[in-house]
């Protein structure tokens, strides 16, 4: 209804602009090209002075309906219309057609037109005046007729309005309206069944049913959405067998902890434990360390665009002071590791708390894995300030690697880690790059943060 709708007042734009032309512009136009082929008539009537010849200019063009009559007034004052062309000669009250096409008597029309002779001389004297709701278009002239008083040549036209254009115009268009309904109606269903398609579609990704692809082949915006509907649906499952896998791994991970705590709890209780109490709280007290870690990670990781979003703080970081204060700290958890430290000054604008997870959680990846060396750097280059972290440790799998900054992404050992994906998200917020690469013998992470 909405294209049928469209193209139907583009038609009445058309045909109102249409009438309007004709109305003002046609009409003008034609009037003038009447009067000056009514001149034309009436000069060559006064150049011959032949008024008794019949009236053939009617028969052409823009003068058809037009005719011509002599007003004669003699010396006793008295007026005569004088028909010469059809040789009839007329008192003023006499009646000449009462079925004359003009809707008046014929000679009262004549009479009419003789009223706006004016004294003296006339010569091709124009007029346009309306009769008995009926325009007429006359010249009048002063003439030499008979030997007595004086005689007025007065040629005249109907304005006779011909609206065959405009009714053509009218029937045009309301039969143009009628094929736009059928053709608007052709049109939208054929724009409407792709689109009914994308909504069943969209029903089915609601209820994530993934089986059926979008089956659309135009190569119009439709079939784009279609395709990036495609596309959309790929990503959600995928991210939906993510997730799944996700909730199975933390389900291990956290009931894992959980039975071990229990056992020992268990032990200390019924007193079956093998070492000492001491040794059953130390493993109990490790396991619900880890268990809180991952805890709150997990609320971490949740909450953190939150936090990010609403986060108003942003003040200058030090970041040669910050990375010397976490090392300081990571140092001491395994007092085997070399740490070969190449750190320059840099100053970067953020949240301290956040772009110290950021770091630290790199670090910590890079403690677990180290075999005995870790390197720290800090440079500029460019517009960024570049921290590197590099550990000796395996290097990360080929078909792992562009993967370890997903949410739901598991190591080599089967357990799932979220610290990575945490500080992806905390370093793309603040514009800067993260990225991952295998060495010859270890593993280098580089952080860029925007000077």
């Amino acid at each position: 209804m909405r294209i049928w709708t469209t193209f139907t007042i583009i038609i009445l734009i058309i045909i109102s602009s249409i009438s309007f032309f004709y109305l003002v512009a046609f009409r003008n136009i034609n009037e003038k090209a009447t009067t000056n082929d009514l001149k034309v008539s009436h000069d060559i009537l006064l150049k011959t002075n032949n008024f008794t010849q019949p009236n053939r200019s009617d028969e052409f063009g823009n003068l058809r309906g037009s005719d011509y009559f002599i007003y004669n007034v003699d010396k006793n004052n008295i007026a005569t219309i004088i028909n010469v062309n059809k040789g009839s000669r007329l008192p003023p009250n006499t009646t000449s057609n009462p079925d004359s096409p003009f809707k008046a008597n014929d000679n009262n029309v004549k009479i009419w037109m003789s009223t706006f002779i004016t004294p003296g001389t006339l010569y091709e004297k124009q007029y346009k005046g309306t009769y008995n709701n009926m325009k007429f278009i006359f010249i009048i002239s002063s003439v030499n007729y008979g030997s007595s008083g004086k005689s007025y040549l007065i040629t005249y036209i109907p304005e006779m309005v011909n609206n065959s254009l405009f009714y053509m115009v009218l029937w045009v268009g309301i039969i143009f309206i009628a094929i736009g309904f059928l053709t608007s109606k052709l049109v939208a269903n054929y724009i409407s069944k792709p689109l009914k398609e994308l909504e069943n579609c969209t029903i089915r990704i609601a209820h994530k049913d993934w089986t059926k692809p979008i089956n659309v082949k135009n190569e119009d915006e439709i079939g784009r959405l279609a395709n990036s509907m495609n596309l959309m649906q790929k990503e959600l499952r995928r991210t939906d067998e993510e997730e799944k896998m996700f909730l199975q791994s933390i389900s291990h991970d956290l009931k894992t902890p959980v039975m071990v705590i229990m056992s020992h709890a268990e032990a200390i209780i019924d007193g079956v434990y093998v070492e000492s109490v001491e040794k059953n709280a130390e493993i109990i007290r490790d396991e619900a360390l880890s268990l809180e870690k991952k805890v709150k990670q997990m609320l971490y990781l949740n909450t953190l665009d939150y936090v990010l979003e609403n986060n108003f703080e942003n003040i200058e970081i030090n970041l040669h002071r910050l990375l010397i204060h976490i090392i300081n700290r990571f140092e001491v958890i395994n007092n085997n590791i070399e740490w070969d430290l190449d750190i320059n000054e840099a100053i970067i604008n953020g949240n301290v708390d956040k772009i110290q997870i950021s770091i630290e959680n790199i670090l910590d990846n890079s403690l677990r894995y180290a075999k005995g060396k870790i390197c720290v750097s800090l440079k500029k280059e460019g517009a960024f300030a570049v921290i590197g972290i590099y550990n000796d440790g395996p290097n990360i799998p080929s078909e792992h690697l562009s993967h370890i900054f997903d949410n739901f992404y598991k190591d080599k050992t089967g357990k799932f880690g979220l610290g990575l994906a945490i500080c992806k998200k905390i370093v793309n917020y603040y514009n800067g790059e993260i990225e991952v690469t295998n060495k010859d013998i270890g593993v280098s992470f580089s952080i860029r943060y925007p000077l």
